[in-house]
């Protein structure tokens, strides 16, 4: 007969075989995406700019994937700023990267992504191109008002987007 101790120890094993199994997972698809996606280009880490959310970045056509090549895989809280050169995402505790104002493509107001489900309208989504590939970034922000500022900067970027 199985002692009580017995049991927790066969349920923390099956616990930890599954999280090995997870992070296994993650870093098999990480790398087979390091092989298939360009290098976006990184910048230095600056706190100058709208203070926002970093929530995902994913493949334009398929919204439920998650791009976790180059470091994109991990939310955070970010600073975000617009200039003619592009939009650059500055993120606390991972790369910081820029998405040069020639591949943006759209930009979109959604309410959800992957994970994160909002308000209407709350997240702000760039649809933009890295190498041949096409990807969406998807940005919260505190208030409506500073999404409003940043969709408005980019959107003067994006040929065809009034």
């Amino acid at each position: 007969m199985f002692e009580l101790y017995q049991v927790g120890l066969a349920f923390v094993a099956v616990f930890l075989g599954v999280i090995a199994w997870a992070g296994a997972s993650w870093l098999k698809k990480s790398k087979a995406q390091d092989l298939e996606l360009a290098t976006p280009e990184y910048i230095e880490f600056s706190n100058v700019g709208t203070n926002g959310f970093y929530v995902a970045t994913t493949f334009a056509d398929l919204p439920l994937n998650r791009v976790s090549a180059h470091g994109l895989g991990f939310a955070g809280k970010a600073f975000l700023d617009v200039s003619d050169r592009g939009v650059r995402v500055h993120r606390i505790g991972e790369r910081s990267f820029r998405i040069d104002s020639s591949a943006l493509i759209d930009l979109r107001r959604t309410s959800g992504v992957i994970d994160k489900v909002v308000e209407k309208d709350g997240l702000l989504s760039l649809r933009w191109k890295l190498g041949v590939t096409e990807l969406e970034t998807h940005l919260r922000f505190a208030n409506s008002k500073s999404r409003d500022e940043i969709a408005h900067d980019v959107s003067k970027l994006i040929v065809g987007v009034k």
